[in-house]
């Protein structure tokens, strides 16, 4: 491999590439199990312009390590210097399956050489990935039942059915509406819905719009918050966080670095390993702190931007934090 001197990396300009979905496909291996009925295996696959034998070779892939390498215990990931496997059984013989292009950073070369790629591997968590997986799933059983139930239902013709619609189109939508199972839902309703809400949300789209541009002309650029956080109860589920805001074209709130979410998930994998209660405090190298809190099956992560704070001040920061934000919980300390 071609090595690149600091000088020269700083007159070349790098390109940076953030983690990417690869493919994403739910198969059963049960339905074709003999030559020439692969393709019956696979339910649900994304991208669906993909060739169908190239299809069929990533699900035999799949399906040769699951069997070969974890015949006793299920699988959950497997990782290669380009990408990132994820597998998940939600049950029996259903098996999906999300494939993530690892980040990268591409080098040029003089010369007209082909650039330097390094494949950032490390970048990706397990743990946040194969709980994106599990979610999907959760999610689909929420509004669809178990696989199994549209099977007897059914049977693969339905449950294929059910699959495209959910992953292509729910799972894209901005929100799901809750309607009783007692309605019937018909073409004549979905119309009266649509005439009803429809309009409505298009006007109070356009109210938010306007009131924060004004907001933000009166109250000038904006400002990175001294602290953001997540606070998370495992009994109840209840959840608070200061980090997880939509962006979009016209709304460009502060997002926190990459890197400082690797640590967070870093300190939730080394909560995750023990059951006592502890306290986590680590320094970035941008000089950000990170600060993490488990007490009786609460967490909290906190990312403070105060560079040149000491242990103690960062300390005496988290708990004026919590006194403000989370009077009413206790953390031990």
């Amino acid at each position: 491999m071609l090595m690149i001197s600091p000088r020269m990396a700083s007159a070349m300009q790098e390109k940076q590439y953030t983690p990417s979905l690869l493919s994403f496909f739910i198969y059963n291996p049960t339905f074709g199990p003999r030559e020439g009925e692969e393709e019956k295996k696979i339910l649900f696959y994304h991208p669906s312009d993909i060739e169908k034998n190239e299809k069929i070779r990533n699900v035999g892939l799949c399906e040769a390590i699951v069997q070969t390498f974890c015949p006793t215990k299920p699988a959950k990931s497997l990782h290669t210097q380009k990408n990132r496997q994820f597998f998940f059984e939600p049950e029996d013989n259903f098996w999906i399956v999300m494939v993530v292009r690892n980040p990268m950073i591409e080098k040029p070369n003089k010369d007209g050489k082909p650039p330097t790629i390094e494949y950032q591997e490390e970048e990706i968590l397990d743990t946040v990935y194969g709980a994106v997986v599990r979610q999907c799933y959760s999610m689909y059983k929420l509004f669809n039942g178990t696989f199994g139930r549209a099977m007897e239902a059914g049977g693969v013709e339905l449950l294929t059915q059910k699959l495209e619609k959910f992953f292509y189109r729910a799972m894209s939508a901005a929100a799901c509406f809750m309607i009783s199972a007692s309605v019937e839902l018909t073409r004549d309703f979905c119309e009266q819905l649509d005439g009803l809400v429809g309009p409505q949300l298009t006007l109070l789209a356009s109210d938010i719009c306007e009131q924060f541009t004004i907001n933000r002309r009166i109250s000038g650029p904006e400002k990175e918050p001294q602290f953001k956080f997540i606070y998370f109860n495992h009994m109840n589920l209840a959840e608070k966080s200061t980090i997880h805001m939509r962006k979009t074209a016209s709304v460009c709130l502060t997002s926190v670095h990459p890197d400082l979410m690797k640590i967070l998930g870093d300190i939730n994998c080394d909560f995750a390993r023990v059951d006592e209660d502890e306290e986590i405090i680590v320094k970035a190298m941008t000089d950000y702190w990170v600060v993490g809190k488990k007490s009786d099956q609460r967490e909290l992560y906190v990312i403070l931007n105060q560079k040149n704070a000491n242990l103690i001040e960062v300390n005496e920061e988290v708990k004026r934090l919590c006194a403000t934000q989370f009077n009413n919980i206790f953390f031990l300390d």
